[in-house]
């Protein structure tokens, strides 16, 4: 573990994150079967959507982080900006709610994305012309 980069904490941060969205996923989709037995139709069919949502969200931020770590690799920023977007993209749509695995999900990949980000930032503020 000497070779402890950005991009590396990066990619285990996102891959993290994208866990915690499936997680958060199958726990929804008990939840809602679970709501489904109780005889809560609209219930369960909220749960259920949300268990979709969360998957789609979850595939995404794993296809983004996987490409920040292989097709990618060259360029940080295209990779960062993604991960920064599907995790607040996916703040946005799953509110504050009860899935809290699913914020913690896209607190991750947030934190993934803006690592991606340090890079490319430092090279641009490095180019900037000295006043």
């Amino acid at each position: 573990m000497t070779d402890l980069s950005e991009q590396r904490i990066a990619s285990v941060l996102g891959y993290l994150g994208t866990a915690l969205f499936v997680v958060g996923a199958l726990v929804a989709l008990l939840s809602g079967t679970v709501a489904l037995a109780g005889g809560r139709l609209l219930g369960a069919l909220g749960l259920w959507s949300e268990s979709g949502l969360l998957l789609v969200v979850g595939a995404l931020a794993g296809l983004f982080t996987w490409l920040a770590r292989h097709d990618w690799e060259a360029r940080p920023g295209t990779s960062g900006i993604m991960l920064v977007l599907v995790s607040l993209v996916s703040a946005v749509v799953l509110g504050f709610g009860a899935n809290l695995l699913g914020l913690l999900g896209a607190v991750l990949v947030f934190l993934a994305g803006a690592l991606c980000l340090i890079s490319p930032v430092g090279r641009a503020l490095a180019s900037l012309p000295a006043a």
